[in-house]
């Protein structure tokens, strides 16, 4: 059973499989993870991974700001 917090957890990407890694690479357009062997570099896709994560995060926090402003102005006027 997959744990519902996962989503929040920078852990998630190490315990994924190559193969699990190389989906997520796919999916977010993330190239240049591959060796001279044919292998992938895991880490490489790992530090893509958590810069758009933590991009992300930044969005929210972002939106929350802006909400909470908004929130205070209105309690302001009332």
């Amino acid at each position: 059973m997959k744990n519902p917090l996962d989503f929040a957890s920078v852990n998630k990407y190490y315990r994924m499989n190559d193969g699990q890694l190389e989906e997520e690479a796919h999916r977010w357009n993330i190239r240049s993870y591959g060796n001279s062997n044919g292998t992938i570099e895991r880490q490489i896709i790992i530090d893509a991974l958590l810069k758009k994560d933590s991009a992300n995060n930044s969005r929210y926090a972002i939106i929350i700001s802006v909400i909470a402003i908004f929130i205070s102005i209105v309690s302001l006027i009332f």
